[in-house]
């Protein structure tokens, strides 16, 4: 995909993201009936064994293990002296989250009612179902360049996977409405996009700027 597609796709999405706000501040009949429709069919599949399966789900998903994974995954790539993706993927989580977090307080969307883990803060949108698809995001752009084209899918479908399931963890637990995961999957994807289709221009002025400091060091040791 090139720059301009990334940016026009990345529009189409933060515009979806907005359109989602836009229903959530004013009660919105429409975002009213999803989430009511999805949860009642979601109350249909709860078992005991479903339960404690999307607990553990939820606690691996959890923004302080999925950052902390984040770190470690850009810690590697730094050692293997990739120095600027090691920052790139620092900038996507950290940055992304501080993102989710002021959305998440300017909203304000309280949590649905009869959760089943309770969990505390703002509903909207779903912190775990955000760091989870960056995380994701992340560790697709180490993995898939070593990786045969013919046998991408082996990784990205079990990638995707995981986040589908992550992202059903949050309303299935009643710890967020389903138009809270929604949301971030749109938005985790759009910021994404939005800061991929600039990372080459950035990669290459650090580059640059590097080079330039290199070549002004160079005389002072001789």
């Amino acid at each position: 995909m090139k720059n301009k597609q990334k940016t026009l796709f990345s529009f189409a999405l933060i515009l979806a993201f907005a359109i989602l706000v836009l229903g959530v501040l004013t009660d919105s009949t429409a975002i009213t009936n999803f989430d009511s429709t999805i949860s009642q069919s979601t109350a249909k599949v709860m078992t005991p064994t479903n339960t404690a399966f999307f607990t553990v789900v939820a606690d691996l998903g959890s923004p302080l293990v999925v950052i902390t994974l984040t770190v470690l995954l850009a810690g590697y790539v730094f050692y293997k002296k990739d120095h600027f993706l090691a920052c790139w993927i620092i900038l996507l989580q950290f940055g992304g989250s501080a993102l989710t977090e002021i959305i998440k307080m300017t909203i304000a969307r309280p949590r649905p009612s009869h959760q089943i883990i309770a969990d505390t803060g703002f509903s909207f949108p779903s912190g775990h179902t955000f760091c989870t698809t960056i995380f994701v995001i992340c560790l697709l752009m180490v993995v898939l360049p070593k990786i045969p084209v013919d046998n991408r899918y082996y990784m990205i479908i079990p990638a995707c996977t995981w986040i589908i399931i992550v992202a059903f963890s949050r309303f299935y637990l009643r710890d967020h409405y389903p138009s809270d995961v929604v949301a971030s999957l749109l938005l985790a994807t759009g910021f994404w996009l939005c800061l991929e289709g600039y990372r080459d221009r950035l990669h290459q002025a650090a580059t640059a700027f590097l080079t330039r400091r290199q070549a002004r060091a160079l005389p002072s040791k001789n």
